[in-house]
């Protein structure tokens, strides 16, 4: 089955640190690519993602702004704040809750998206 979005979720409402960003297939393809990424440059994202989160949470929801997030390429991409929030979860997990996250979105793509 065809499906254009992957529903992409941490934790659940009301724990605090809850969030969902619906991805397209530009946005599974660089969570593939910042999985693949080396431990020490996985923090470093965290660590900038976490910094952004943290002064745009006091801001309502409408008026957050995208968060610039570096490719391997060197090229920077915009990004919601709502996928930053789930990155800055997801990266810094254990090797293999990194491979399960992956095995789903490579999944999600080669069924098509």
């Amino acid at each position: 089955m065809k499906t254009e979005t992957l529903w992409l979720a941490y934790e659940k409402h009301p724990h605090p640190d809850a969030v969902v960003h619906p991805a397209n297939r530009d946005d599974a393809e660089l969570v593939l690519e910042l999985i693949a990424m080396p431990i020490r440059q996985r923090q470093r994202i965290v660590c900038q993602l976490r910094n952004y989160i943290a002064e745009q949470s006091r801001l309502a929801v409408f008026e957050r702004t995208p968060v610039p997030v570096r490719r391997t390429s060197g090229l920077y991409l915009l990004i919601s704040w709502r996928f930053a929030k789930w990155l800055s979860h997801i990266l810094p997990a254990s090797p293999p809750q990194l491979e399960q996250t992956a095995a789903r979105v490579r999944n999600w793509l080669e069924q098509g998206c």
